[in-house]
């Protein structure tokens, strides 16, 4: 069999490279075309990530049967357990410590999200590796309650990432992986300060053979669903530029960076060659995650390593939430055919990735997202337009 020609191979790569659209200029790398992930990995090294994690908050903590603990994830555990370390966004904490800095949602606060300790065991024993805790709900039952979570989580063998001004490392087979956790409160490292974030990626890349940085940012709901090159704000709250954020940890030495806090699923960008999750919406959400509209949508994102931790590959499975908000896969693909609509209609310039979606579900889906997509569509609340 003879070797393609020269005009052949650049008629394949064009094949082979048409699920990323052309964005930061010629000759920028591009992405590997995301597959389909399948449960067992086939990589070298194996990274899958997820989106919020919500496993009780404080009422149902006393109330949510024993039995449904092997539940919460076993409809999606070998995804997780899979890979060669599996990451994902505690949004909560665990501890025992009863007085929550937050009102009750019933006085007009927010949740206070608490789990049992143990509850670190159930993390570990779905597939987990590491859980950021650079959020807005770390910090829900005061310094005790992070405390808490913090041992609960090492004691059970897992990385506390996120800590502010720390580079969590995880050792995987011949890798150094180095994962940081940004939020938009002053007590973590801030998603609005990016000098800092230049700073501690160039830290974690000074230690590290591959840098994750995960974050926790935007506004919420379906309306954040296409985000802007802009401030985001939620209820007159700061939470940082998505973009400004993401491009500048890539730029500073990140390979991968992985977004969540909008309680929905959003685009997937290449920069640098580089993919960027900008949300990945909710994982599970016991604790009361809305699952309406695109908030019962979920996904779980891999990227596939060499041995010296190149990207290789991008992995994707599409997930719904049952009626108990725990997480499943969907073979309807509702998922990725939501992050691709978002991808096709951005707010800014940028090259999207395009993940699998079996076409024949499509027309289910534009049925099911037409109500939904007035409000998608409308512009960010107080939010600019794209530059």
């Amino acid at each position: 069999m003879t070797r393609p020609g020269r005009h052949m191979r650049r008629l394949l790569c064009a094949v082979a490279c048409a699920w990323a659209l052309p964005a930061q200029g010629a000759g920028a790398p591009a992405c590997p075309a995301p597959i389909r992930m399948t449960a067992e990995a086939a990589a070298p090294v194996t990274l899958r990530f997820v989106g919020d994690v919500v496993l009780a908050n404080a009422q149902a903590m006393k109330t949510i049967p024993k039995e449904w603990e092997p539940l919460y994830f076993a409809a999606m555990a070998r995804y997780l357990r899979g890979a060669d370390a599996s990451i994902g966004n505690l949004e909560g904490t665990l501890t025992d410590h009863g007085v929550s800095t937050k009102l009750s949602s019933a006085e007009g606060g927010s949740f206070a999200f608490r789990s049992p300790p143990h509850y670190a065991g159930v993390l570990r024993d779905a597939g987990f590796t590491a859980m950021n805790l650079a959020n807005n709900h770390a910090d829900d039952f005061g310094p005790t309650g992070r405390a808490d979570t913090v041992k609960a989580l090492r004691e059970a063998g897992l990385l506390a990432a996120g800590l502010k001004g720390q580079v969590g490392v995880l050792e995987i087979k011949s890798l150094k992986v180095a994962v940081l956790g940004f939020g938009f409160f002053p007590e973590q490292d801030r998603v609005q300060d990016l000098d800092n974030t230049r700073r501690l990626v160039r830290q974690a890349r000074a230690q590290a053979d591959v840098v994750v940085v995960t974050f926790h940012s935007g506004a919420t709901g379906t309306a954040a669903l296409r985000h802007s090159d802009a401030e985001e704000e939620q209820r007159g709250e700061s939470r940082g530029n998505a973009v400004a954020f993401a491009r500048a940890a890539v730029d500073s030495g990140a390979d991968i960076v992985v977004g969540h806090g909008p309680h929905v699923l959003r685009a997937i960008e290449c920069y640098r060659g580089r993919p960027i999750f900008y949300s990945l919406g909710n994982f599970i959400g016991v604790g009361g995650l809305s699952t309406r509209g695109p908030a019962a949508l979920t996904a779980i994102a891999g990227v596939q390593l060499d041995e010296r931790g190149r990207l290789r590959g991008i992995e994707f499975l599409s997930g719904v939430f049952d009626q108990n908000r725990i997480p499943h896969p969907d073979g309807r693909d509702f998922a990725a055919h939501l992050v691709n609509w978002t991808g096709a209609h951005p707010r800014y310039q940028g090259a999207f990735l395009r993940v699998p979606a079996d076409p024949a579900t499509l027309p289910a889906f534009e049925q099911w997202f037409a109500p939904i997509r007035p409000a998608a569509e409308a512009d960010l609340a107080g939010n600019p337009s794209p530059r």
